[in-house]
């Protein structure tokens, strides 16, 4: 990532965050994330009713002597005001597992118990052959190598092998609402994904595709597409259509759209979709 080193700008005086803050390894945050004394006690009662400290994600770390807050990676300061949540966007292929992470894996083998698979981080991760919803002991999945699996991570320790499961967290309001349905079905949020193509983007571009208002999904089905689409906060992408040609413009359109604007997108998806169209008819 190209940028100068140079301390982070200072927050606006209005003390919201900067449209675009670049900060850099080692840059100390505090000003930014914890206010002064003086806000701290002009917005003691907004600070409580809004959940209390702020919370950090990744590329942050809290100096307890110090008390203060720097960077670890590079990147763009990303701030959600709804649960006062602090972290760094850096746009890497390289991806390290996180409690909650809702990620695409590739079943490696069988060991025991457990299945192994590759997550493209620095360990392989385990799903146990339980780990489903409905699964017993006489019926259960039987995953071959090379399955696509569609999990979430229940624990990731730098240590150890992280720990997936196909199974709803909670009651399913904490895990993005998702419902429970028993694994025979093929109805269920988690599982093994069958048919289409998947490939690898940036983590950048996959957090991009994880937003309700993505730009080049939402021009895909206005183009009146029928797709289906799975991203994992790991960098894969699954794509499956009813054509294998479409399958190929969507994966098209989603490693071009990374490095373009708005508008530009709505061009290259339109271009894309009648070129593909006039080929299929003739």
């Amino acid at each position: 990532m190209a940028a100068t080193a140079t301390a982070p700008p200072a927050p606006p005086s209005s003390g919201a965050l900067a449209p675009l803050t670049v900060v850099l390894p080692g840059d100390d945050l505090t000003h930014i994330i914890i206010p002064s004394s003086d806000d701290t006690k002009a917005k003691s009662k907004s600070s409580s009713k809004k959940g209390g400290p702020p919370k950090l994600g990744p590329g942050l770390q809290y100096s307890a002597q110090g008390k203060s807050i720097k960077a670890t990676l590079a990147g763009r300061l990303y701030h959600r005001p709804s649960t006062r949540t602090y972290a760094v966007l850096a746009n890497t292929r390289r991806y390290i597992p996180r409690v909650g992470d809702r990620i695409l894996g590739i079943v490696e083998e069988s060991a025991g118990e457990f299945y192994r698979l590759n997550i493209f981080g620095p360990h392989p991760a385990l799903l146990h052959n339980l780990s489903f919803e409905g699964a017993t002991k006489r019926n259960r999945p039987i995953l071959q190598p090379g399955s696509l699996m569609y999990c979430r991570v229940i624990t990731a320790n730098g240590d150890m092998d992280p720990e997936l499961s196909c199974k709803v967290g909670g009651d399913g309001a904490a895990d993005g609402g998702a419902r429970r349905r028993d694994w025979m079905t093929d109805e269920g949020t988690y599982g093994e994904l069958k048919g289409g193509t998947a490939t690898r983007v940036s983590l950048g571009l996959a957090r991009e595709l994880l937003k309700p208002a993505n730009v080049v999904l939402d021009a895909l089905g206005r183009a009146g597409l029928a797709f289906e689409v799975c991203v994992g906060t790991n960098g894969m992408v699954w794509v499956h259509s009813e054509a294998p040609e479409y399958t190929v413009l969507i994966g098209t359109a989603i490693k071009n759209s990374e490095i373009m604007t708005e508008e530009q997108i709505r061009g290259m998806v339109k271009q894309l979709v009648a070129t593909v169209r006039s080929s299929m008819d003739e």
